[in-house]
């Protein structure tokens, strides 16, 4: 089954709107309802799946629900890069699985990926897709 995203998109303005929040922390959470449309629109346009951009679409919009500064939007909206300690790779607090998942995908579309950057997205995909990886046998 297809999940739309746009249904998490379209309740969480509904929940932006009725909150009790300043005017100004609605408009911020709102601005940054409208750069996730954005990604996941893009993300769309890529041929990414509908259950990916479903999952990143409710992470996100939970997260958004708490936010209440400029900075906070900027770390949650941009897809986050994880740090990398020299032997794993860490998610940071705004990471989403589903879309490192992505940015690895684009990035091994650049250029080949190195053994950490390989085994990171292998996790990812086992962790994000059980059921294709297990299909897979990976």
């Amino acid at each position: 089954m297809e999940e739309d995203y746009m249904a998490v998109i379209i309740a969480c303005v509904a929940e932006i709107a009725a909150s009790d929040a300043a005017e100004r922390v609605k408009k911020l959470r709102l601005d940054a309802i409208s750069s996730l449309q954005r990604y996941l629109r893009y993300y769309r346009q890529l041929g990414y799946i509908p259950k990916l951009l479903y999952a990143i679409a409710e992470k996100k919009c939970r997260m958004i629900s708490s936010i209440a500064s400029k900075p906070e939007l900027e770390k949650l909206i941009r897809p986050r890069c994880p740090h990398y300690d020299g032997n794993r790779f860490i998610p940071d607090t705004y990471s989403v699985p589903e879309e490192e998942l992505i940015c690895w995908s684009e990035t091994s579309l650049k250029a080949p990926l190195n053994a950490a950057g390989v085994q990171r997205y292998m996790e990812l995909f086992k962790q994000v897709l059980p059921e294709e990886s297990h299909r897979l046998k990976l």
